[in-house]
């Protein structure tokens, strides 16, 4: 039969990027069937070129919270679109109504869900161990059929979205493999590693490799992104749309970050990934899916993880989980990256 779908995913940026495979794989298991993905207004570009989505949905959830009636109508045009399935990643109790709205009389998501209750097929959904990606799938398949399923995300691009990016990459002389991606920045202030030691880790490696370094983030990462690169590095901090921050991402040699969205550009171009892990745990499931990585983290702290996200101060006013990472090791790991 064929489906007319609807998937809700207005998580963060890395979330829906994790969530690429699950869209290949729903196109997969039901072919000739047209989707249509909801998504978070202003993460919609990285679909761009997706050739698995047939219509992407953005939705603005600040809108949507502060009026009951702009949801409720947001919805209500939903329903007219005659959908037969509804699968939705996302937890929050707003996309569980949505589903319902929908009127697509088979929804699909976690039993952990807010108002799960709503939907007629609920998950189960371990919080450590399997990889996010897992996770989704699971939403999908069982455990058995996962398990020669590529978890690998995929990203896109249309040409006439990366000239930019293109001539900036021309103006400073980057070349595929020439460079090192430095993201230093994270919406959590407690996953950041800080500004110093990115520096001293983006400064031995460029002095180590003879690589270039560059800087990305957004525009709200300006000074960072120059406190890290100072005399050494390319600031292209607010400079690369979600397409280019993706062929930028493609080209690089080695991504050194957070736990961030970052880890997951690189691994949809198996870009060999230097991450530090500070007030997150890897067995949340968001780590690397490149073929090499490193995570950095300092073990032996009952405090980690404070939090699935982290937060905006430490707890416990130490802070230790950043401030005693080991920049020699990162330095030597990020070589081995490199040089395989």
């Amino acid at each position: 039969m064929t489906e007319n779908i609807l998937v809700i995913q207005t998580a963060f940026l890395g979330d829906l990027i994790l969530t690429t495979p699950l869209f290949r794989e729903i196109k997969k298991k039901y072919p000739g069937s047209k989707m249509t993905v909801i998504v978070n207004k202003g993460t919609d570009s990285v679909l761009e070129g997706n050739p698995w989505i047939d219509e992407i949905i953005p939705l603005d959830k600040k809108q949507i919270k502060s009026s009951i009636f702009g949801f409720w109508n947001f919805c209500k045009e939903l329903r007219k679109r005659n959908f037969t399935l509804c699968i939705s990643p996302h937890f929050s109790f707003r996309s569980s109504i949505m589903a319902f709205l929908s009127g697509a009389p088979k929804r699909i998501g976690y039993k952990t869900a807010g108002f799960s209750f709503l939907l007629n097929e609920r998950k189960s959904r371990l919080l450590r161990g399997p990889h996010e990606v897992d996770k989704l799938l699971s939403l999908l398949y069982s455990e058995e059929e996962r398990k020669n399923i590529s978890k690998q995300p995929e990203l896109f691009w249309k040409e006439g979205s990366v000239t930019g990016i293109r001539a900036e990459m021309k103006k400073y002389g980057l070349e595929k493999g020439n460079y090192i991606l430095v993201s230093p920045s994270s919406v959590w202030e407690t996953k950041r590693l800080p500004a110093e030691k990115f520096r001293t880790v983006s400064k031995q490696l460029f002095e180590k490799t003879g690589l270039k370094i560059v800087l990305t983030g957004g525009k709200g990462d300006l000074q960072l992104c120059e406190e890290v690169g100072e005399g050494f590095g390319i600031n292209l901090s607010g400079k690369t749309s979600l397409p280019e921050m993706s062929y930028l991402m493609s080209g690089a040699a080695l991504l050194v970050t957070n736990d961030s969205s970052p880890i997951h550009f690189a691994s949809a171009f198996d870009v060999p990934t230097l991450a530090a892990f500070g007030a997150t745990i890897p067995a949340f499931g968001y780590t690397p899916l490149a073929s090499k990585t490193f995570i950095s983290e300092v073990n032996g702290l009952d405090c980690r993880p404070c939090g699935i996200h982290g937060g905006r101060v430490c707890p416990k006013k130490h802070f230790r989980c950043m401030l005693e990472q080991d920049t020699g090791r990162m330095v030597e790991e990020g070589i081995r990256l490199i040089r395989g």
